[in-house]
């Protein structure tokens, strides 16, 4: 959960350009979860939000080809409200990788996340029908240094690219369950293996104000199929703390080679005097495990520094163990 800058622009046909523009501008949150619901009906609603910057990392030992000292990212949504009740999402991300040393292009990744079409309101209706193309979320998901888990594997444990549709029965008090159920597009061992199924449940527990529990799973009925068990405490300052487990297995359930587990702990504190703080300490089962803190630091309204130094401690190489320090820059909207 990564609180950011979002806006809301509204624009209306018949009063295009306007002197008192500012009355049409929103600030929220862009993923479907924060659908705004505006008090005037306008013919189009339009919600982008954007994140640019660079990584800078040095580490005390570690392959190169593993992790590239130098990592362009940018990432963005854009959500268009076309009538209070239908919705069009879209999540894409780009990634460079470069060379310290030669200064060139070492890898890309760029990708389209999610594209997601949404019949019903989260704010004004129980239930919800979507269809689109991505990789559903069955987990709390609470990470902290997305862009840069490519270097010990952890991006595993995300659900693989899909064709779905789903369901999503939310009582707007204190449960929400989620069905999805779709078709794979990535490369599978068996050209009849297309079939994929996943469910998420949320509850809020009322005894623990701002603690949410999550329970979720998908399985492609011969691949691969997992299970994720989280919980989340936002106290009243707005401190977020995180405790998930998530399992996974592949073609072979009962070959050790195949067993994968993550055990995760994170902590981001609330914005103070511009700072904010974040602890991540990841087990990935018989493969690493690591832990780093950082402070986030915001200068000015849309730059942001962070820092961020750790070790890893690679269980099946431990030669490869090591600390590493990360430098970031970046501005978002």
């Amino acid at each position: 959960m990564r609180l950011r800058h979002r806006i809301f622009l509204t624009l209306t046909i018949l009063s295009w350009p306007l002197p008192g523009l500012s009355k049409f501008l929103y600030h929220g949150d862009c993923s479907l979860k924060y659908d705004p619901a505006f008090t005037e009906p306008v013919p189009v609603n339009i919600c982008a939000n954007a994140n640019a910057g660079t990584w800078i990392t040095s580490k005390s030992k570690a392959p190169k080809n593993i992790q590239p000292p130098i990592l362009h990212h940018a990432d963005g949504d854009l959500s268009l409200f076309l009538t209070p009740w239908v919705s069009l999402s879209g999540k894409a991300h780009s990634n460079i990788y470069i060379s310290r040393e030669t200064g060139k292009t070492v890898s890309r990744d760029q990708e389209r996340d999610m594209i997601l079409l949404q019949i019903g309101n989260n704010a004004l209706s129980r239930h919800r029908l979507g269809a689109g193309r991505g990789r559903p979320v069955y987990r709390i998901d609470h990470n902290l240094r997305r862009q840069l888990d490519f270097a010990w594997g952890l991006e595993f444990f995300e659900a693989p690219d899909v064709d779905f549709v789903n369901y999503t029965y939310d009582n707007q008090l204190d449960w929400t369950v989620q069905a999805s159920y779709g078709k794979l597009n990535e490369t599978k061992l068996n050209d009849r293996q297309q079939a994929f199924g996943a469910v998420r449940g949320m509850y809020d527990i009322a005894a623990l104000e701002g603690t949410r529990i999550v329970v979720g799973g998908f399985g492609d009925g011969l691949l691969r199929r997992s299970l994720s068990v989280g919980l989340l405490n936002v106290n009243g300052k707005g401190d977020e703390t995180a405790l998930e487990f998530a399992r996974t297995f592949g073609l072979f359930p009962y070959d050790p080679n195949e067993f994968r587990q993550l055990i995760r702990l994170s902590y981001l504190s609330h914005e103070q005097d511009r700072i904010r703080y974040k602890f991540q300490y990841d087990d990935y089962f018989r493969h690493v495990r690591l832990g780093g803190m950082g402070v986030v630091y915001n200068p000015m309204k849309y730059a942001e520094l962070e820092c961020q130094i750790g070790y890893a401690k690679h269980e099946d190489t431990g030669s490869l163990s090591h600390w590493f320090a990360y430098l970031h820059a970046g501005v978002h909207l």
